[in-house]
């Protein structure tokens, strides 16, 4: 089954109903079951952290019922595989080294962001 990686700018868009064609693309294939959605779990955590400044918790009650109601988005945590993978990549910022590993060990089909910094790495494949 194809697998994708979402990062949080992605399912930020995703939310708000604002996704481009190509990842809207993405999206809906795990949203019919033709496809798996991982958001790694610094991706939901960086959500968390800019719903609950922005006074947005709703956003997060609604990311929490997506992922609930999408049998094929699921959260994938920071764990000692994605680790091993970290000094793989010439990724600078940290969430973006795990996102990256994580897409590397998933062998995901692509990872959706619109992080230029990412696409320009040409570790993984972009879809935006």
């Amino acid at each position: 089954m194809i697998t994708y990686v979402s990062d949080a700018v992605a399912f930020l868009h995703y939310l708000l109903d604002k996704l481009p064609p190509n990842a809207d693309k993405a999206f809906k294939e795990a949203e019919e079951g033709a496809a798996l959605l991982y958001l790694p779990t610094i991706a939901a955590a960086e959500l968390h952290y800019l719903f609950e400044r922005k006074g947005w918790m709703k956003e997060w009650s609604k990311l929490k019922v997506e992922m609930e109601r999408h049998t094929n988005f699921n959260c994938y945590s920071f764990n000692e595989e994605v680790l091993n993978l970290l000094e793989e990549t010439r990724a600078r910022e940290i969430h973006d080294k795990i996102i990256i590993s994580t897409a590397k060990l998933l062998k995901a089909e692509a990872l959706i962001t619109k992080d230029e910094e990412l696409l320009k790495l040409g570790e993984v494949k972009v879809l935006w």
